[in-house]
């Protein structure tokens, strides 16, 4: 038997070898704040009217020539403003933060505004403006698009509801009252009432950040307010609550890995001296400077630190939209707004003008972990109140008081590629 061969006419040439190099092309960076003559016509005009990125890949073949195609990974560096060399009357110190996302996605909403309050600027979609001491760096692909960000403003993250109909994917306020705590009389019958309407942080912004493993003091790696301190309380108070995205397994190891950092803002109120009555002002100033108190035990006195008295609050407003087994239904009216105790899973941390409480749910108990896990799809349908207190211990310290409170509307836990990632100053 035989077999047929084809032989082609002209000699087979080898596979050509190509050798990759980039070469990165960048536009000159027009800044017309550098002239005093332009005037900005409105508060969300550019400050950088003409900034492009591009970069090319170049394949460079054997034979000399070459081809040219698009790089999917686009990074934007920050811009140095020295504010001191500019006119004031052209430039503002407001304006020195901006959106730097919008420079790559539109995700402006007329609905909602993305900070609260005097501490933070508010901020519009804007044309090309770079945020000061912010470095993004965005990665597109086929399926999904991932932000990797340096140094970011605080509170941009997570938008401020604006009116009274909730929507989902944003915070916002709530009364005090809402959390049900120890009343006047507590020690002798043991009743709860709705707290007193006022508490003296306010919240002002939201962030979401995906991490690699859990990220302590994350204040330092974030552009926070200018705000002035008034030697009494810090006035900004940083809630990191560390949420692990791995399953949750019994026997944790080091209780660390790939997961999620929720922070809140509040800042202290301007009326705080008001409102708030002398005992608890005291006590609030004994958790900041971190005091210790003498609790008696069994045998002998011993001395605690005054911050083991905090005590978180998680309420979900809507558990009929959770599609909720009857073992789910008993546990979540069993343990709904019912403050808890946060430590030993809470950590602290000051600076010049805030205090940071990192709250740890790596380290939770397997069966919170576990519930966390049971939960996460469903929360993106879920309404949750979050609050801290300061427990009272003795008569003169009741009624409890909330120390800063706020409301979630449907926030993804989970990581679906839209949630930016902190990247820390040791590339983590």
């Amino acid at each position: 038997m035989g077999g047929c061969v084809s032989v082609p006419t002209h000699p087979m040439n080898k596979p050509r070898k190509f050798h990759r190099r980039i070469i990165r092309r960048r536009r000159k960076i027009l800044n017309p704040v550098l002239d005093g003559s332009k005037n900005r016509t409105s508060d969300a005009e550019a400050c950088v009217t003409d900034y492009s990125v591009s970069e090319f890949v170049h394949m460079k073949l054997e034979d000399g020539s070459t081809s040219e195609v698009s790089n999917s990974t686009f990074h934007v560096t920050q811009l140095e403003w020295h504010h001191s060399k500019y006119d004031a009357n052209v430039m503002s110190r407001n304006e020195a933060y901006f959106d730097s996302v919008s420079i790559l996605e539109s995700e402006s909403d007329d609905d909602f505004t993305s900070v609260h309050g005097d501490g933070f600027p508010l901020v519009s979609n804007t044309n090309g403006n770079i945020s000061n001491g912010q470095l993004l760096q965005y990665e597109r692909s086929s399926c999904q698009s991932k932000r990797h960000m340096y140094r970011p403003i605080a509170g941009h993250i997570i938008p401020c509801q604006k009116g009274e109909k909730p929507s989902s994917g944003c915070w916002s306020e709530i009364s005090s009252s809402t959390f049900k705590l120890r009343g006047e009389n507590y020690f002798k019958d043991k009743r709860k009432f709705p707290a007193p309407n006022y508490s003296p942080y306010v919240p002002i912004g939201v962030d979401q950040f995906v991490c690699s493993k859990k990220i302590h003091h994350i204040a330092q790696y974030l552009e926070l307010p200018n705000v002035k301190a008034n030697g009494k309380l810090p006035q900004l108070l940083i809630v990191n609550i560390q949420l692990p995205t791995y399953p949750a397994a019994m026997f944790n190891g080091d209780a660390d890995g790939e997961g999620m950092s929720l922070v809140l803002y509040f800042k202290v109120s301007e009326t705080v001296d008001e409102h708030i009555s002398t005992q608890f002002h005291e006590s609030i100033k004994k958790f900041v400077d971190d005091e210790t108190e003498k609790v008696k035990g069994f045998a002998k006195e011993s001395s605690v630190p005054f911050r083991e008295r905090l005590k978180i609050m998680v309420g979900l407003v809507n558990p009929e939209d959770m599609n909720l087994s009857s073992t789910e239904k008993k546990l979540v009216n069993a343990y709904n707004e019912k403050p808890v105790l946060s430590r030993p899973q809470h950590s602290f941390y000051k600076g010049p003008n805030y205090l940071e409480i990192d709250l740890d749910v790596h380290r939770f108990s397997y069966i919170s972990r576990k519930g966390l896990d049971a939960f996460r799809d469903r929360l993106k349908d879920g309404i949750l109140d979050l609050g801290l207190t300061i427990q009272a211990q003795k008569q003169e310290e009741l009624p409890e008081q909330v120390l800063c409170c706020l409301r979630l509307n449907k926030i993804e836990f989970g990581d679906n590629g839209q949630v930016p990632r902190l990247k820390t100053l040791d590339g983590e």
